[in-house]
Parts: C-alpha cells; structure tokens; sequence
C-alpha cells in the first residue's frame, strides 16, 4: 500500500464516513457525520518524543457532547508490534489533546477508535491487542496489564458485496481484489456512479490507489497509469482502460516477432507472428467484456476465432467506435476476414 496515496484518499470525509458505515455496528447509527473534522496527526511527547499517526479524524456521538477519535493506519504488510504502535499513538494524541485542553475533563475523555487498513497479500495474523503482546500473567497482575484492541479491515479478503450500497468502500476494496483490467473496469464504472457530485481531487484520489493496484497485474510492456496527466479523472480512467487491450495487442504482436527473429531462425518467426495474432484476438475480447460487458466479448470471441491480423486491427478500431455491443457484432459480421 502507498502511504501517500492512502493518506490522500482518507483525507476526504466521504471515505471516513464510508468506512465507518461498512464497519455495519450498531453504534455506527449514533455518528453524526456532518460533524467530521480532521486533526493533525504528529504529535510530540512530554520527553520530546514524536509520532506520527496516518489520519486522525474526530466526529460527534451520541449525546453530541461526546467526541469519537478515529485513529487511521494503513499498512502494506503486517506488523508484529502494530498493537504497540497504535497504543503509542492513542496516548500521545491524548497527552495533545490534553496540553490543547481539548480534551475535557478526565473521565470525560473522548473514545479512540484504532482502525487498521491492511491490503497485504499474506493474510494477518500479527496481535490486534496489546495485551497479547504480553506474556500470561497470574489473573491478580492482569489489572495491571495495558488494553488497546484495533480494528483491522483487510482490504484483499473483505466480502465486498456485505458492504452497504454505493459505499467507496466496496470501490477501494473492489480494486484491491482487481486481477484483471476487466475487474478494475467493472469497479471503477460502479464507483463513478457513486461520486457524480464529489470533488475531482477526490476523484483524482481514488484513481491514484487504482494506479497502485495496477501495478500488480499490469502485463509485461504495458504502460504504468499516470496521475499527474488527468483532466477528468472519471472518464479518463475508463478510457484509458479501453486503451490497454490495444496496447497489449499491438505490442503482444510485436513482441512475437521479435522473438522469432532473435531466435534466427524462420519457424520462429513463424510462431512469434502466431502467438502474436492469438494475444491480439484475446486482447479484442478482453476490449470487448470491458466497454460492452461479457455476453458480447463471447459473440466477439466467436466471430474473431479465425481472423487473421489485419481483421483483428479492424475489429479493435470498432471496439472504440461502437456504441453498444449489439452494434458491434453487426459490424464484426459485416466485415469480411483480411479486409478493414
């Protein structure tokens, strides 16, 4: 997980609010989110020591005079000692909050809510608890001992479709589980549905934890999706995304013939031209489910299997060009094999 990106994303309070929801509790119902408020996350200790927290966030809860403390962190790969960490933030975003006389009188304290975005591929099994970073102790120490639990939400093994409806939620977790361009397509046209009204630097936010997701499945020779060249994040995602079977069959093709050559010998060449038709057609198919969704890649599919490279280059052209896939179909059916 990219902290910077992550940290970008969260700092909108469409996420905090999302991510609350999906915890689905009981208490979530007592937040009243238009009071979300960010804090600063860097704090220093009595002695001079710093920290430095992800996100901080701080909303009002049930009788409106009790504030709720969101603590955020984002991890890429487990932490034995998370559970100490999350504890040295907690008292040292109180000692702040108390040196700022914020934080009301003791006993009056408000709550702190630890919650760990994890997107690892192994999955977590480090302790959540700071008292399990301890060893058994007889029960009349066990008074003595510190208690810290957090939340842990693992993005790559979440079941996205328990998360509530048009929750970014379901988006950022939806990319994480991406294996294909066609998946990142499918969650990220469901996602633009969700956010008409939001704010293109949310926009562009959400693309930019996309962007890192890609780089887990992005084929050999395919370019990296750039942030910092958008206009419109929304449609520019999805565009480019249409643009990535092309590619790939274009460079597929290429790539097998220039294996064949450097193989020197002619029945390469042959099999590089071979297996670079076949990554073109596959790529047209795969086009085809991303724009017009995966009953009309497998009419393509079957209209494409004995095309020949010129054909699959006009087949790709009207994979853009077209506006559904029914329209599609009868202009592949129209097209003679070899001629555009």
């Amino acid at each position: 997980m990219d902290d910077p990106n992550y940290r970008r994303l969260f700092a909108f309070p469409r996420m905090v609010t999302d991510l609350l929801r999906a915890v689905g509790d009981a208490w979530v119902d007592d937040i009243e989110f238009s009071t979300l408020e960010r804090l600063p996350a860097e704090y220093v200790g009595d002695l001079g020591q710093q920290r430095r927290g992800d996100a901080v966030w701080r909303v009002r809860f049930r009788d409106g005079w009790l504030h709720l403390l969101i603590l955020l962190e984002f991890q890429s790969r487990p932490d034995p000692v998370m559970a100490l960490r999350v504890l040295e933030y907690t008292a040292l975003l109180y000692r702040e909050l108390h040196r700022a006389k914020a934080s009301g009188p003791p006993g009056r304290w408000p709550p702190v809510l630890p919650v760990v975005l994890y997107n690892g591929d192994e999955p977590w099994n480090d302790p959540l608890e700071v008292r399990d970073l301890i060893a058994p102790v007889p029960p009349a120490l066990a008074s003595g001992l510190p208690s810290q639990r957090s939340l842990l939400l693992d993005e790559q093994r979440m079941a996205v479709d328990d998360i509530p409806a048009r929750n970014m939620m379901r988006a950022v977790a939806g990319l994480e589980q991406s294996r294909s361009a066609e998946d990142m397509a499918r969650v990220f046209r469901a996602a633009v549905r969700w956010m008409d009204a939001e704010d293109p630097d949310f926009v562009r936010a959400l693309w930019a934890v996309a962007a890192d997701a890609f780089e887990r499945i992005r084929p050999e020779g395919a370019d990296a999706l750039r942030v910092d060249m958008l206009e419109d994040a929304k449609m520019s995602f999805l565009d480019r995304i249409g643009e990535w079977p092309a590619q790939w069959q274009r460079e597929g093709f290429e790539r097998g013939i220039e294996q064949g050559i450097e193989r020197g010998i002619e029945r390469g060449i042959e099999q590089g031209i071979e297996q670079g038709i076949e990554q073109q057609r596959d790529m047209v198919r795969q086009q085809s489910a991303v724009r017009f969704g995966d009953a009309a890649a497998a009419r393509v599919a079957t209209l494409l299997q004995d095309a020949d490279a010129e054909h699959l280059a006009a087949a790709a052209e009207w994979v853009v060009r077209c506006e559904t896939g029914d329209e599609l179909v009868r202009r592949l059916e129209a097209l003679p094999v070899g001629e555009s």
